[in-house]
């Protein structure tokens, strides 16, 4: 499959923004749609949706692979059919192939790249894209409003502002690009940064190299499993008082057993509920933010 049609709606902003992606691999364009799929339930600036190729309009913007040489021709045939000035493109590459153009990507595709370098993207358009009048800028903005709220009536219920320290990075250890996505989404909401792991063993050796202020550890994974992985995360001095929350997709009193001996901190049940997600993050990082503050206070009171 050499062409997908996606499209964004900017807030209050005329027209959606287009995107149509050639030579991608079927992998790379589940990947996409589940990209997609998870930012119109992330209170995030930018909602991407999936385009249906029957409507009306045309792309903006283009992502493609320029060794694909049927990628190349497909995108040719659509600008000359319809007509259409070429679309800004972001071209997407293996690595050390020349990478012509603004915009870049790699094989294999990393969701959480493609995503920011779309925002960037169409941040970028919404600066030269023509306003609409007021009028219509309302209804754009209540028909995106109706949509949002079909997708997750909950976000309608804005929770209270955080009240978390800034810097805080977090690990994310599963084995689901999906799963990784999600959260990595929701914490960009709460703009806490974070790394991933796709393996608990890989997640160790992160560890090794870099302090985090909380870890979300899925229990099924290939490899040593999340309990395993939560109990070597104790032993160690550096990682010792690090929160772990664990995820799984059940979530049965055998289970928190079992999560409470290896030594976690909190249960999340897949997929992630967005308000449940943020309480859970904010009421563990306030612990940290607490136990630093008090902390920092000893040391001075001792002098160091």
């Amino acid at each position: 499959m050499l062409m997908n049609s996606i499209s964004t709606a900017l807030p209050c902003a005329s027209k959606k923004i287009l995107i149509s992606v050639f030579g991608l691999s079927e992998y790379e364009l589940r990947l996409v749609r589940s990209v997609l799929s998870l930012t119109m339930a992330s209170g995030r600036r930018h909602s991407y949706a999936l385009f249906d190729a029957s409507q009306a309009g045309d792309p903006d913007i283009v992502i493609l692979d320029p060794d694909n040489s049927q990628a190349r021709a497909a995108l040719q045939e659509l600008i000359e059919t319809r007509s259409i000035p070429e679309p800004a493109t972001v071209f997407i590459s293996n690595a050390g192939k020349a990478q012509p153009g603004k915009y870049h990507l790699l094989h294999p595709l990393v969701p959480t790249k493609m995503l920011a370098l779309l925002d960037q993207v169409a941040d970028e358009l919404e600066k030269v894209l023509p306003a609409t009048s007021p009028v219509s800028a309302a209804v754009a903005q209540k028909a995106e409003m109706d949509k949002a709220a079909n997708v997750q009536p909950l976000l309608q219920k804005s929770p209270s502002a955080s009240v978390l320290q800034g810097g805080h990075r977090a690990l994310i250890v599963d084995d689901s690009p999906t799963a990784r996505i999600k959260i990595d989404l929701e914490l960009r909401s709460m703009k806490i940064a974070s790394d991933c792991a796709e393996t608990g063993e890989q997640a160790l050796q992160m560890l090794e190299k870099k302090n985090y202020d909380i870890i979300f550890l899925d229990i099924v994974m290939p490899g040593a499993d999340g309990y395993e992985i939560c109990k070597i995360i104790r032993r160690h001095p550096q990682t010792k008082r690090t929160p772990v929350v664990m995820l799984t997709s059940k979530s049965s009193p055998f289970d928190r057993i079992r999560g409470s001996i290896s030594g976690c901190n909190s249960y999340l049940t897949k997929p992630v509920e967005h308000l449940k997600f943020r309480a859970v993050v904010e009421k563990t990082l306030s612990t940290v933010d607490e136990s630093t503050g008090l902390d920092k206070s000893h040391g001075l009171a001792m002098g160091t």
